[in-house]
Formats: C-alpha cells, sequence, structure tokens
C-alpha cells in the first residue's frame, strides 16, 4: 500500500507546491470564464501574459494544466451548445490553447523526472471530436516519467496497430458523449486482445464516463479518472500493483 498509493500521492503532492514551498492559489470560476472568452479573440503571446501573471501571483503550473486550460476548453465547447459561438470560433480557440501547452512544455522545468520505462498510448473515443483534454493528460504522464504516444484520431485500427507494435503499461482513452458508445467496448477489446502486453491497464476518462461512472465496468475498462493528475495518479498505482504479483 505505501509503494503503491501513498508514496504516488505524495509525490503528487509535491509536484503540485511550488519551489518556495507554498501551495498553489486556487483559481477562481471568473478567471477560468474570462480566460475561455480571451481566447476566443486574443493571440498566443496575449494568453501567455496572462498564464505568466498568474504564475507570478502564485499559481503553479499544473494548476495551470488542470484547474485553467482544462475548464476553459470545457467551457469553450458550452459556449457552443449555447449557441453564443460558431463551432469555427471554438475550433480556433482550441487551437490556441494547444499551442500554449506546447509552449509550457518548452518552458517548463529544466530537469524532467528520470523515466520510469513506462509507456503509455492516449487515443480519442471513435468519432470523438474533444480531444484537449488528451492533450493535457499525455503532457502530465510525460512530466511524471512515462513514455507517451498519442492517436487523437479515433482510429481503431491506428490504436491496434500501436499496440502490437510497442509494449504499452496503459491505454486511456476519453469519450464525452455517448454518440458512438456503441463502439468504445469493441475498441477496448481489440486493445486487449492485440496488445504485447497481456496486463495492459485500460483506464478511461472525458464527461461521459465523469457523469456516467457506471459505464467504465460496461466498456470493459479497469479504471477511470475524472482529470490529469487522477490520472497519473492511478495509472502508477496499477503498474505497481500488477508488478508485485
Amino acid at each position: 500500500m505505501v509503494e503503491g498509493e501513498i508514496i504516488p500521492r505524495l509525490m503528487l503532492v509535491h509536484r503540485m507546491t511550488r519551489q518556495d514551498g507554498k501551495e498553489s492559489v486556487p483559481l477562481s470560476p471568473e478567471i477560468i470564464e474570462k480566460f475561455a472568452l480571451y481566447s476566443l479573440s486574443s493571440g498566443r503571446d496575449s494568453l501567455m501574459a496572462i498564464i505568466g501573471k498568474l504564475m507570478q501571483q502564485g499559481v503553479a503550473l499544473e494548476s495551470i494544466y488542470v484547474d485553467l486550460l482544462g475548464p476553459a476548453a470545457r467551457r469553450l465547447g458550452e459556449f457552443w451548445e449555447e449557441d453564443r459561438v460558431s463551432f469555427s470560433d471554438v475550433t480556433i480557440a482550441l487551437g490556441r490553447l494547444q499551442h500554449i501547452v506546447r509552449e509550457l512544455s518548452l518552458h517548463g522545468p529544466n530537469e524532467l523526472p528520470m523515466s520510469t520505462g513506462r509507456a503509455a498510448l492516449f487515443a480519442a473515443a471513435p468519432g470523438e471530436q474533444h480531444t484537449f483534454g488528451l492533450v493535457i493528460v499525455e503532457e502530465f504522464f510525460r512530466r511524471a516519467g512515462w513514455r507517451t504516444w498519442a492517436e487523437l484520431s479515433g482510429s481503431v485500427a491506428e490504436v491496434v496497430s500501436a499496440v502490437q507494435a510497442h509494449d504499452f503499461d496503459l491505454f486511456g482513452m476519453s469519450a464525452s458523449s455517448d454518440e458512438q458508445l456503441d463502439q468504445i467496448a469493441p475498441m477496448i477489446m481489440s486493445v486487449r486482445k492485440a496488445s504485447r502486453n497481456r496486463d495492459i491497464t485500460v483506464m478511461v476518462g472525458g464527461r461521459l464516463f465523469v457523469e456516467r461512472p457506471e459505464l467504465v465496468a460496461k466498456v470493459g475498462a479497469d479504471a477511470m479518472a475524472t482529470d490529469a493528475r487522477q490520472a497519473v495518479l492511478g495509472a502508477e498505482g496499477a503498474v505497481r500493483r500488477l508488478a508485485s504479483r
């Protein structure tokens, strides 16, 4: 229990604190709302300036990913559902947010954790259009020392080809709606059947599973994560438990 659960949690708490030892300053819903609105009209430099100011005020980098960029992306989707903006507006804004993730990745800590030797494949569910969350999840795993691959097209054939070619410890999949629900279980089954690692852990996430957690077992997944931080914790714990068998 200490190795598989407590130590990963302590490591996560350590990563979530600032270098001066203080806890990250929380972000208010108003800040998230404004940032989502800014992303519709402001360029990368302006958005990075906002993030820089927040970090100077004490917001941790990990909190920028999970508590600002992720919720802002979801808010953009809600803007579209409420018919406040067009689909193209949302697409452009999400593109800006993805550029922000890449920019933060380049300007993050100079030294990342030593590679754990673990590998993870992340994919969107068939027909899934909301993939920004997977971009953040992959970045968190990379910062935790995992080797990561991403397949955002939702192509089952591409995912199956990847697990046949590489030995993955984890397959993570995200879904935001039940429109393609009947294809998720067959996709997971195909991954398990084709995987070079017969003990591959399957983790799901996204709004669909957060709102309907009973679907996790029905689609054949091992676990569900509500955000990137929880995903890393759950994956590290699952791999440790398998290694201790």
